[in-house]
Formats: structure tokens, sequence, C-alpha cells
């Protein structure tokens, strides 16, 4: 899950979605969705803005594509925040 700014356009948005993807695809990740979840209100300021879109990527992969799509992440400057968080298997 990350947040990005929500000053953002659609066409923005999508491009951060599809940089997404192909980093993970080209890393070996079985993409499952990338979606746009909602926008929000934040609890607090998070470089300087009070509201942000929350986007939800759901990926198959190993630990350390996680930690590289992680890197990548944190430098992106219109994503807010990132959290990667391990689901069960189904």
């Amino acid at each position: 899950m990350f947040i990005v700014d929500p000053t953002l356009s659609d066409s923005e948005i999508e491009r951060i979605q599809e940089r997404l993807r192909e980093l993970a695809v080209a890393r070996g990740a079985e993409v499952k969705k990338i979606a746009v979840w909602e926008r929000r209100r934040l609890a607090y300021p998070i470089k300087g803005r009070r509201d942000g879109i929350y986007l939800l990527a759901e990926l198959r992969t190993q630990p350390s594509v996680v930690k590289e799509l992680d890197q990548q992440l944190a430098v992106t400057e219109n994503v807010l925040r990132h959290m990667a968080v391990k689901l069960d298997e189904d």
C-alpha cells in the first residue's frame, strides 16, 4: 500500500502504477493487481499534505524484490508514504 500526492492528475497516478508494475515484473514478481483505493484525510500532515490518495498493490514475489521496490518507492517524489505487508497465502 502506498499514499501519493493528492494533487496528481489521473494520468500521473497511472504512470506511478505502471512504473511500479514495470519494476516488479522486471524483477520476476507476479503482479496480481495495482488499484487506486480512495482519497482520504491523513491523521497528520506528510510533506505538507493533509490528504492523500491510497493505492493498493498486490504482488507475489521474493522478499529481496520487496526490499528493492521499497527502496524505489522511498525515492519517488510523489509517493508520500508506503508500506509492505506480507499476506497469508491462499
